[in-house]
């Protein structure tokens, strides 16, 4: 354990300063450093004095500049909705035994799942932090990992939790690196830390590179984290609650057992039972789609426009500046969130960049001219 620990300490070095040099890089948020730097990260917005002008070297304030690279996610219905869903669900599985269910966020690419699976870990780790009174050093209540590039053996899924929680041992040079070598089965010692760390939650990025046939050679072990350790998995990715149905039926092979139980009753003179639900069909899914402007919703693309609006941070921002140019960036960016995040700081970035300290159509020209 003591190696574990000293391995942990090592990696925990080198992410600290990988990240002071380039930040707000996406690779650490699969490390547990990476991601309790993310969870405590407060972003505070450029304060500018009222009716002040830019400054002479505003165009290279890298405060502001990076400020406006990382515009929050702004919360939408569905995004509250889902956060609470899940905080609620770990508290109530913390006092159960059984009963505790998967979740799954699915849609489209580009409309923000993954915006969203990390604000819920956040929110998670917040709130059961705030119940112990901070954060205790022998505590892990969120794993965040992504789907393995080889997502064909379980091992590897396995891998991918030991790398978060640093005990896969990192490559001692290029030369291991290059090499091809299989990797070890951790099980136990991760078993052993998610259980004596008490995590509650683990969030599965990008389930939509993994098969259904792949899926399944994994879940029966994610099963037994959820039964014996009480842990809440919310799997994300487009077309993840097919996926997961789909894997659930491989495993269990609910139609062959269905059919074979089915039979057995007719056989021994017994009406066959009406069929219900499967486990998997009452799966609790958060849709996430693009935002809609059209008769039968006006608000809630216009709403989003708004919390971006009141986020920026430019000296000649105008009143309404994005949300009068609301038809034309529906039609640019189709309502997809992600397409409409980065033209909104794309656009403050050159507004800062050329001293315009605006958006209007010139800089939402320039900025969706990016986008391709």
């Amino acid at each position: 354990m003591k190696a574990s620990v000293e391995l942990r300490e090592r990696r925990e070095t080198r992410l600290r300063q990988q990240m002071k040099d380039t930040p707000m890089r996406p690779l650490p948020l699969f490390q547990l450093t990476g991601w309790n730097h993310f969870v405590d990260e407060e972003v505070k917005p450029p304060v500018l004095a009222a009716g002040s002008p830019p400054t002479a070297d505003r165009k290279k304030d890298e405060a502001a500049l990076a400020y406006h690279r990382h515009l929050r996610m702004v919360p939408t219905d569905a995004i509250t909705h889902m956060q609470n869903m899940v905080v609620e669900a770990i508290h109530l599985n913390s006092g159960r035994r059984d009963g505790l269910m998967d979740h799954v966020i699915d849609g489209p690419a580009g409309t923000g799942k993954t915006c969203l699976l990390r604000a819920i870990g956040r929110a998670a780790q917040k709130e059961i932090e705030a119940v112990t009174r901070g954060r205790q050093p022998n505590q892990i209540p969120v794993v965040h990992i992504t789907t393995p590039a080889d997502p064909e053996s379980r091992t590897n899924w396995i891998w991918e939790i030991a790398s978060y929680l640093g005990l896969s041992p990192e490559p001692r040079n290029i030369t291991e690196v290059l090499e091809m070598r299989r990797h070890p089965d951790l099980t136990l010692p991760v078993n052993y830390i998610l259980e004596t760390t008490q995590t509650r939650l683990i969030l599965i990025d990008d389930i939509n590179r993994a098969s259904p046939a792949q899926l399944a050679g994994v879940l029966p072990y994610l099963d037994y984290l959820r039964d014996k350790l009480g842990i809440t998995l919310v799997f994300c990715g487009t077309g993840a609650s097919h996926l997961i149905h789909q894997a659930r039926i491989l495993t269990q092979d609910a139609a062959r057992i269905s059919e074979e139980d089915r039979a057995r009753l007719q056989h021994a003179g017994r009406p066959a039972r009406a069929a219900s639900p499967s486990p998997t069909a009452l799966l609790p899914v958060t849709w996430l789609h693009p935002l809609p402007l059209d008769n039968q919703d006006q608000a809630t693309f216009r709403k989003v426009l708004a919390g971006f609006e009141a986020d920026l941070r430019l000296h000649h921002l105008e009143e309404h500046a994005l949300s009068k140019h609301a038809v034309e960036l529906h039609r640019r960016t189709g309502g997809y969130f992600k397409a409409l995040a980065h033209t909104v700081s794309t656009a403050a970035l050159i507004a800062i960049r050329t001293g315009s300290e605006n958006i209007t159509l010139k800089e939402i020209d320039a900025a969706t001219a990016q986008l391709g």
